[in-house]
C-alpha cells in the first residue's frame, strides 16, 4: 500500500524569475523552477500537504507575488519553515502559507522595497570620458548608468517603489490578518526575531522541521505520511535550464 506523502520544497537564496548564473555570487532561487515544483505538487495525489522550507532575505518584486500566489493555489495545507530568514520577499512567500514555524533566532519581516541604481556619470567625467546618450523619449533614458539620474526619474522610481510596497503590505495584511499598528511596525523594514514576531503576529509557531511536519501532518489528518523532498528535483532542474538556455 502506497503511503500518504508531505512535500518538502525549498527556497533559499535571493528570489528572481529564472536561474541567473552570471553576475550574482550568491545562492539564488528561480520562482519559475519553484512554481514548476508547486504546480507538480498540487497535481500529485498523494502529496496531502506541504512544507516550504524558506532562507531566504527577498528578491525581485514579481517571482515573490509569483510563487506567493501558486502556492495560494495549492488546495492542500501549507506550512512555511523558516530556517535562518524570510525576509522582504521571503516573508511574502511564507505569509501565503495557512502556518509559520520559525526558530527563535530566525529574522522575520524587513517588509519594503529598495532599488538600486549605479551612477557612473562623475567618475566617468574624471577620466575623461564622455558618453552621448540619444534616445527616442525621456525615459528611454531612466536607469542608464553613465547619465545621472534626473528629478523626473527619481520621482518616478519613488512612485514605482510606493506603487510596489502598497502591494507588499496589502497581501501581507491579508494573508496573516494583520492590524493596522502591526502593519505601521512592518511597514519601516523593521525585521524581528522568532518570539517577538510570533507576539505581533508574523508567525504562528516557534520550533523547526519536526514542528512544520507535525503540524503539516495534522492539518492534512494524516497518521503516517513519507516525506517527498523535491531539493534534488530543484537542483536537477536548475541545471538542465542552465545547461540548455
Amino acid at each position: 500500500m502506497k503511503m500518504d506523502k508531505i512535500a518538502l520544497v525549498p527556497i533559499k537564496g535571493t528570489i528572481f524569475s529564472e536561474e541567473t548564473t552570471s553576475y550574482f555570487p550568491t545562492r539564488m532561487a528561480s520562482s519559475l523552477e519553484i512554481v514548476r515544483l508547486l504546480n507538480d505538487v498540487k497535481k500529485n495525489k498523494r502529496v496531502k500537504a506541504l512544507v516550504m522550507e524558506i532562507s531566504s532575505p527577498g528578491g525581485h518584486p514579481f517571482p515573490c507575488k509569483e510563487i506567493a500566489e501558486a502556492i495560494k493555489e495549492i488546495g492542500k495545507p501549507t506550512v512555511a519553515w523558516v530556517r535562518e530568514t524570510a525576509a522582504s520577499g521571503g516573508y511574502w512567500i511564507a505569509s501565503a502559507t495557512n502556518v509559520i514555524v520559525a526558530d527563535a533566532l530566525s529574522t522575520i519581516g524587513s517588509v519594503g522595497v529598495a532599488s538600486f541604481r549605479p551612477d557612473f556619470s562623475e567618475m566617468m567625467k574624471k577620466i575623461g570620458i564622455d558618453v552621448n546618450v540619444v534616445t527616442s523619449g525621456i525615459q528611454k533614458r531612466f536607469g542608464l548608468p553613465f547619465v545621472a539620474p534626473s528629478e523626473e526619474e527619481k520621482q518616478t522610481t519613488e512612485e514605482e517603489i510606493r506603487i510596489i510596497q502598497q502591494l507588499f503590505l496589502t497581501e501581507i495584511r491579508r494573508n496573516r490578518n494583520l492590524s493596522d499598528e502591526v502593519v505601521e511596525q512592518i511597514s519601516s523594514g523593521r525585521t524581528f526575531f522568532g518570539e517577538e514576531a510570533r507576539k505581533v503576529g508574523l508567525i504562528d509557531e516557534l520550533g523547526g522541521k519536526d514542528k512544520a511536519f507535525e503540524i503539516a501532518a495534522r492539518k492534512a489528518k494524516l497518521k503516517s505520511y513519507r516525506i517527498s523532498d523535491y531539493t534534488q528535483k530543484l537542483k536537477k532542474r536548475g541545471l538542465l535550464s542552465r545547461l540548455f538556455s
